[in-house]
């Protein structure tokens, strides 16, 4: 598996973190990240777990799925746990989708309320050692967040200070990617990668790499021509994954990018 490879095992989202790790080692992974809903009954003991695995984490997700972080106190009450376990853990990267708005609250709104929000909570990670990163989510998952273009996700960043966490799968269909790689390799923290089919329903659908309709080695190589020297992290979930199993989708996975990064000189 190619070194700059990551496998995240919100892929296998149901499993228990014991069958996560034990997944891991079968596959050999150079690098892991996870969400933190994994560990979030017992942090002290998720984390002395993956620190015994000695397995270098390439991110934490926090757990942003019912919460709002429009106020400072909110995104740093939200945000710290996955801070700390990433501090803990010698992960470089926190990542974290938007959260949920006020029912008609405007984009704009919502955009001014977080960028006023996250100072503290990126002060707090950067006082730990840990960047802090926001996904452009899709925006079929609306409750998830409200970042979604890769555009706005950028000016989001310009303005706070905040990192990219790339997921491939929520642009790839934008115009001007390439500038946009170009211009802004600097705020990408991280970059997921999975593959998605045409004509498939779109929430929370994602395909093994190879098996879609996305220009993977494009917009990879478009991203090596960047600059971009971080960590690919493999994110795959959805009803074909969940039909052939996490670790055969995985494994198919990291030996497509494997063979994409090599060909890319990466």
């Amino acid at each position: 598996m190619h070194p700059r490879i990551s496998l995240n095992t919100i892929s296998s989202f149901t499993w228990p973190l014991a069958d996560d790790l034990a997944m891991l080692r079968r596959l050999d992974a150079p690098h892991f990240g996870f969400p933190l809903l994994k560990i979030e009954d017992d942090l002290d003991a998720g984390v002395a777990a993956i620190r015994a695995e000695a397995l270098p984490v390439s991110c934490v997700a926090a757990s942003t799925a019912t919460a709002s972080l429009l106020t400072a106190e909110d995104a740093l009450a939200v945000l710290a746990p996955a801070i700390d376990a990433a501090h803990e853990l010698e992960s470089p990267l926190c990542y974290f989708t938007s959260g949920t708005t006020p029912d008609g609250m405007p984009t704009d709104d919502a955009f001014s309320a977080l960028a006023d929000a996250v100072p503290g909570a990126l002060a707090y990670a950067e006082g730990k050692g840990v960047r802090l990163a926001i996904e452009n989510n899709s925006v079929t998952n609306r409750s998830l967040g409200f970042v979604h273009t890769l555009p706005d996700t950028v000016r989001l960043c310009e303005q706070t200070g905040l990192q990219v966490c790339l997921e491939l799968q929520n642009c790839w269909y934008e115009a001007d990617l390439p500038r946009l790689f170009r211009q802004h390799v600097a705020h990408i923290g991280i970059v997921q990668v999975s593959d998605f089919r045409v004509g498939e329903g779109l929430q929370l659908n994602r395909r093994a790499l190879g098996d879609g309709s996305m220009p993977l080695g494009w917009m990879i190589g478009h991203l090596l021509d960047a600059g971009y020297e971080g960590l690919f992290d493999i994110e795959v979930i959805g009803p074909s994954i969940d039909e052939e199993g996490p670790e055969s989708a995985l494994r198919r996975s990291a030996d497509r990018l494997t063979a994409l990064l090599e060909e890319l000189g990466a």
